[in-house]
């Protein structure tokens, strides 16, 4: 079983380099929309080559007034996902007005099995947006964590508390801006139940010459020894991919008998 996940920068098409950031200012304010379908395109085309069951996105524009109000998602949508979900990542209610800047950012996966899943939504910060996602055997929460750190330890917390629910395998991953490095995972490691998957393998986030790892893939109930992590690169974002390959008996991910009457009812917007 193949899982993806990727923080997209909204497509914007700068890769964290300062030559990016200065050349291509203006996408920060206004994102022309070639520039989002060409770096779409590419992620289209690397999703097709690696073949994942399951594909998790971060900073995903359904249509804001930075972007022009395109929606980037059904770029990546094809016939053979079978579970297609996206929601605001701020709140779970309706209160962004279009003009926000912060209508249409967004989180969302795509799935090639119809799964289960919840959309939960932390108690602190302003991105509060958890995917709690099962696949077979193996359990995902993907989370956004804030960039203010005394609200990310709290939301930490409450994320330790939420993969403590169950005993079943699980992944947390996601965008953590832990600015503050690997002992803000804290919360998720003292018990000693997760693992810090790619903690050796390098930055996942770039601005400029500094770098650092930002996108943890925490793994728990013996994930340790049947999951393999990669880091790839994405040249239109500032943060890299995360691949994750598990092996075993349940590592597999059927296809529904049949495709659900109403596939629109599964992609819904805050």
């Amino acid at each position: 079983m193949r899982i993806v996940y990727a923080n997209l920068g909204y497509a914007r098409d700068i890769d964290g380099s300062i030559r990016h950031h200065l050349g291509r200012v203006h996408h920060h304010i206004f994102t022309p929309r070639e520039a989002q379908v060409r770096a779409l395109q590419f992620l289209k085309t690397r999703l097709r080559e690696l073949q994942p069951d399951l594909s998790c996105f971060l900073e995903i524009d359904q249509g804001s007034l930075t972007n022009g109000f395109f929606d980037q998602f059904p770029i990546l949508c094809e016939d053979h996902h079978r579970t297609v979900r996206i929601d605001g990542k701020y709140s779970a209610d309706r209160r962004f007005r279009r003009l926000s800047v912060s209508r249409g950012k967004s989180s969302a996966f795509l799935a090639t099995g119809h799964l289960p899943f919840t959309a939960r939504y932390l108690d602190d910060g302003k991105k509060r947006l958890v995917y709690d996602i099962d696949l077979p055997g193996v359990r995902v929460l993907l989370a956004h964590c804030s960039l203010l750190r005394r609200v990310r330890a709290r939301q930490l917390e409450q994320l330790s508390q939420w993969a403590a629910e169950r005993d079943t395998p699980t992944i947390v991953t996601g965008d953590f801006n832990m600015f503050g490095g690997a002992r803000e995972l804290e919360p998720l490691l003292r018990d000693g139940r997760f693992t810090y998957l790619n903690a050796g393998l390098g930055p996942t986030f770039r601005l400029g010459p500094w770098r650092a790892s930002l996108d943890p893939c925490l793994v728990s109930g013996g994930l340790e020894q049947r999951c393999k992590v990669r880091i790839i690169d994405m040249p239109f974002s500032d943060h890299q991919m995360l691949v994750m390959d598990i092996d075993g008996p349940q590592a597999t991910l059927k296809l529904p008998t049949h495709t659900p009457d109403r596939p629109e009812d599964e992609r819904l917007s805050a």
